[in-house]
């Protein structure tokens, strides 16, 4: 990721002094995992209560309403347009929330990256959903999905950028 990073912030100085426009190097570094805990995937399943659906990320509110992984969990395939390296890690490293939150905030891809992985409307409150994803380093109540599952058991991919640490290996 540094080196994505540093590459990104030369080309930015350089495009810079020509004038040209650096925004979207911005949006790039804006969507990492830096604020996140990669070390330990954590599971929920629960019911969508709030949903805010835009750039430049879709935020949704659950309450938790199971934590165990279901029998087969790790066995399930990946969404749509992941990263098998990343996302066979992320579920080895698949863990319950042994957290205290009943609410966990939901940081999600912008709609047009939803639609890219196959999700093209937006979640709405009292759907249930599998989440599987990181907590915040500040805030254990903020969970970023790298993936979840929809009740009829599509499943949503949403890494765009590589994690700062590995994630380990679940006992």
């Amino acid at each position: 990721m540094f080196r994505t990073f540093l590459k990104s912030a030369t080309i930015a100085f350089t495009l810079a002094g020509t004038g040209v426009a650096v925004a979207p190097l911005a949006a790039l570094a804006h969507h990492g995992w830096s604020s996140f805990d990669t070390s330990r995937a954590y599971y929920i399943q629960g019911t969508v209560t709030d949903v805010r659906w835009g750039n430049p990320h879709s935020e949704v509110t659950i309450t938790v309403d199971r934590t165990e992984l279901p029998d087969g969990f790790r066995d399930r395939p990946l969404p749509q347009g992941a990263n098998a390296q990343e996302g066979a890690e992320t579920m080895a490293s698949a863990r319950a929330y042994e957290g205290e939150h009943e609410e966990i905030h939901l940081t999600l891809a912008g709609p047009s990256w939803m639609s890219r992985w196959g999700l093209d409307r937006p979640l709405e409150a009292g759907e249930t959903i599998e989440v599987l994803g990181y907590l915040g380093s500040a805030d254990s109540d903020d969970l970023r999905p790298v993936m979840f599952w929809l009740e009829d058991g599509q499943g949503v991919w949403q890494q765009l950028t590589a994690f700062p640490t590995s994630p380990e290996p679940a006992n």
